[in-house]
C-alpha cells in the first residue's frame, strides 16, 4: 500500500515537471522572438502559466547552430551577438503520501529551456538590371506565352526596376482565385492561369510607390494575353522556402520579387518543355536574317525565406540550350554568309551561408552568400535544330558548319570556346545593402572581350573550290568580327530575359525575417 502511495506522488512529480518544461519552452520561444524585452516577456509568460511565485532566471546570449560544436557549448550566456535566450525555473511540487515515509512535503524540480531566433533570408540569382532590346524581348516572351507582344523598351525598363512584396502578390492572387486560405502555404499549393497571375502582379504593383510605369506595362501585357492562358502551379512562381513550415499568416511581410523575374518565370512555366523558335528576320542591325531556337531545362528560382544549411538555401539560374542562326553579306560579292552559333549554359548557383539579426543593433543585420557562375559552351558547328530540346543528347560540335555554299566555292568553319565555372565566392550583404536591394556579382576570370568575338577569332576555316579569291579568309573574318556586337546583343538579351548571364552570377538578398524562434539544444 505504501509503495502504491509513493508511486502516486512520483507520478504527480513527473507530470508537474513535464508541465514546467512546457512552460519554460514557451517562455524561451516568446523571449527569443521578442528580442530586447526577453526578461519581461519570459517572466510574463511563466506568470500567465501559473509560475509567478517560482524562481526564474532569464539569460540572453548567443547560440551557434553548428553541428561541429558540442550541444552543451552552443549557447553562451551574455555573449554577442544576442540571438537566443535560456530560461530556468525552480519550484516545488507538494506531495502527500510520501510524507508518511518521512520524505519532504515538497519535492524540488528544476527545468531549463533554450530558444534561438530563427533567422531567415530570401535570396535570388538572376541577370542583373539592364536595358533590353524590345523586339527580341517581345518575340521571346510572346513565343513562350503564345501571343504577340508590343511592349516598348521603356516598358521593359520599368518592369526590370520594380520589385513587389511576394506576399502582397499572393494576397491579390487569393482574391482572383476566390480562395479563403488562412495562410500562404495553402495559397502556393493552388494552380492559377497566366492571366490571374499577371493580374495579381498588377494589383501588388499598384500598392507600391513609384510603380506607375510598371503598372502601365503590366496592363499592356494583360491586354495581349490569349484568354486566361495555361494553368501554372503557384509554387513554381513564388516559393515560400523554409518559411512554409511556419504557415505564415495572411498579412505578414514577404520577401521582395522582381516583376520581370516573375513574368519570365510565368512565361517559362507556361511554355513548359516545348522548343521555342523565333524568326527575328532582318530586325537585328547588321544582319540580313536572324533565327533563334532554344530550350529551357531547369528554370530560374528564388529561394523564399530560408535558413542557412537547409536544402532550400541554394538557388539556380535557368539551364538553357540555344542555336542562333544568322546570315550576313559575304565579302567580295560572294552572296551571303551563314553563321550558326550553338550555346549551352549550365546553371549558376547561390547558397545562403549565414544570417545575422542582432537584437542589440538592428543595423548590424548581415547576410552571407556563396555564389558561383555556371559552365557554358559556345561553338560554331553544324548543329541540327532537333538537338535543341530538353533531354536531347549533346550534339557533335566537331562537325564543320557551311558558311558559304556556292557552285564553285564552299567555305566551312568550326570553333569552340568554354566559359569555366570557378570555385564559389563569398558575398557579404550589409543591412544597408539588403534594404536598398543591392545586387552583387561574381564573375569568371578572363572575361575581357566579346564572347562571340573570341569565338570568331578562333574560327578554323576550310576553303575549297575551283576559284578561291585571294585574301578570302581574312576578309571573311573581318566581316564576321564586324557583326559580333549584334550577335552579343541577341545572346545577352535572350539570356537576360531568362534570368542569366554567361560567366556571371548576380545575387540579391531580397529580405530577412528574424522574428521567429525555435527550441534548440
Amino acid at each position: 500500500m505504501g509503495a502504491a502511495a509513493v508511486g502516486i506522488d512520483l507520478g504527480m512529480v513527473v507530470q508537474a515537471k513535464r508541465k514546467a518544461q512546457g512552460a519554460v519552452d514557451i517562455a524561451a520561444m516568446l523571449a527569443a522572438a521578442g528580442g530586447g524585452g526577453a526578461d519581461a516577456l519570459a517572466r510574463r509568460s511563466l506568470a500567465d502559466n501559473g509560475y509567478a511565485a517560482a524562481t526564474v532566471t532569464v539569460s540572453p546570449g548567443s547560440y551557434a547552430g553548428n553541428a561541429r560544436i558540442a550541444p552543451a557549448s552552443r549557447f553562451q550566456a551574455g555573449a554577442s551577438p544576442a540571438n537566443a535566450v535560456r530560461v530556468g525555473l525552480r519550484t516545488g511540487v507538494p506531495v502527500h503520501f510520501a510524507q508518511v515515509l518521512g520524505l519532504p512535503r515538497t519535492v524540488p524540480i528544476q527545468v531549463t529551456g533554450t530558444a534561438a531566433s530563427a533567422q531567415f533570408a530570401a535570396i535570388s540569382i538572376g541577370s542583373g538590371v539592364a536595358a533590353l532590346d524590345g523586339g527580341i524581348a517581345n518575340a521571346l516572351l510572346g513565343a513562350m506565352l503564345g501571343t504577340k507582344l508590343s511592349l516598348s523598351v521603356l516598358d521593359y525598363n520599368a518592369l526590370l526596376s520594380m520589385h513587389v512584396d511576394a506576399f502582397r502578390f499572393l494576397d491579390a492572387l487569393a482574391t482572383n482565385l476566390n480562395l479563403q486560405a488562412a495562410d500562404y502555404t495553402d495559397l502556393v499549393a493552388a494552380n492559377a492561369s497566366v492571366g490571374q497571375l499577371t493580374a495579381a502582379l498588377k494589383v501588388a504593383a499598384q500598392g507600391t510607390s513609384g510603380a506607375g510605369a510598371a503598372v502601365t506595362a503590366l496592363t499592356k501585357l494583360m491586354g495581349a494575353l490569349p484568354n486566361a492562358g495555361a494553368l501554372i502551379p503557384v509554387a513554381q512562381v513564388v516559393d515560400l522556402g523554409d518559411a512554409a513550415a511556419l504557415s505564415p499568416a495572411r498579412g505578414a511581410a514577404g520577401p521582395l520579387v522582381g516583376l520581370m523575374d516573375v513574368i519570365s518565370d510565368i512565361a517559362a512555366n507556361a511554355n513548359g518543355q516545348n522548343q521555342i523558335a523565333l524568326d527575328l528576320g532582318a530586325t537585328v542591325p547588321g544582319l540580313l536574317n536572324t533565327r533563334l531556337t532554344l530550350a529551357i531545362g531547369e528554370r530560374r528560382q528564388d529561394s523564399g525565406y530560408v535558413q542557412p544549411g537547409t536544402p532550400n538555401a541554394t538557388v539556380h539560374t535557368a539551364q538553357v540550350r540555344m542555336l542562333l542562326e544568322t546570315t550576313l553579306t559575304a565579302p567580295l560579292g560572294l552572296g551571303t554568309v551563314t553563321l550558326p552559333i550553338y550555346l549551352e549554359a549550365a546553371q549558376a548557383s547561390a547558397t545562403l551561408r549565414g544570417v545575422a539579426c542582432p537584437w542589440t543593433a538592428s543595423t548590424r543585420r548581415q547576410a552571407t552568400v556563396d555564389a558561383q557562375p555556371g559552365l557554358a559552351t559556345l561553338a560554331v558547328a553544324n548543329v541540327p535544330r532537333s538537338s535543341i530540346a530538353v533531354g536531347a543528347g549533346t550534339p557533335d560540335l566537331s562537325r564543320f558548319a557551311n558558311l558559304i555554299a556556292l557552285p564553285l566555292l564552299t567555305v566551312q568553319g568550326t570553333a569552340r570556346t568554354t566559359i569555366a565555372s570557378p570555385a564559389p565566392q563569398t558575398l557579404t550583404f550589409s543591412d544597408d545593402e539588403i534594404t536598398r536591394q543591392v545586387t552583387k556579382t561574381v564573375s569568371t576570370t578572363g572575361l575581357t572581350q566579346s564572347l562571340t568575338g573570341s569565338l570568331v577569332q578562333g574560327l578554323s576555316l576550310s576553303i575549297n573550290g575551283l576559284i578561291v579569291p585571294p585574301l578570302l579568309g581574312p576578309l571573311l573574318s573581318t566581316a564576321l568580327m564586324a557583326v559580333t556586337p549584334a550577335l552579343d546583343m541577341v545572346l545577352d538579351t535572350t539570356l537576360r530575359i531568362l534570368g542569366l548571364r554567361l560567366g556571371y552570377a548576380d545575387v540579391t538578398v531580397d529580405g530577412t525575417m528574424c522574428n521567429q524562434a525555435v527550441l534548440v539544444q
